[in-house]
């Protein structure tokens, strides 16, 4: 029973390494994840992150097994904000916090610099209290926008 248990962690540990490299070729593809969606919600100095994704299936099973930790790792690099926390965490979207990312310009007003993401994103969103940015299929967000304080 010890060798069979041995065995199946093994097989599974080869699994999670396997799979991210055979799936490498998409470009929203990070690792075992490929993005949906990203949408920035600004609100002065701070930001919520809305994040959709699938898992790979032979990946899915491991996530229940083994528990969120290395899927919270990998939301957290596709997102790439320094200080972000995670909120909410499924099998199929994560909504984050990032304090601090709007700079603040003084009067109640706020700037979102340009920001780069490891993946291209098929749909990306940033909105601040007066605006609203869409790309498609982007790993950047250029040029950055300012905004006011709500």
């Amino acid at each position: 029973m010890k060798v069979l248990t041995h065995g199946l962690a093994m097989l599974l540990l080869l699994l999670v390494i396997v799979v991210p490299v055979v799936a490498a070729d998409d470009d929203n593809r990070y690792s075992y994840l490929t993005v949906q969606s990203v949408e920035i919600q600004l609100n002065n100095h701070n930001a919520t992150v809305n994040v959709t994704y699938t898992i790979d299936d032979g990946v899915q099973v491991l996530v229940h097994l083994l528990g969120m930790s290395d899927l919270r790792e990998k939301v957290l690099d596709v997102v790439n904000f320094e200080d972000a926390t995670i909120d909410e965490i499924t099998m199929d979207h994560a909504v984050l916090s990032v304090p601090g990312v709007g700079l603040d310009y003084g009067r109640g007003t706020f700037w979102f610099p340009e920001h780069e993401f490891p993946v291209k994103i098929p749909s990306l969103v940033v909105a601040s209290p007066q605006d609203r940015r869409e790309f498609e299929n982007t790993s950047v967000f250029p040029e950055g926008i300012g905004y006011f304080k709500v």
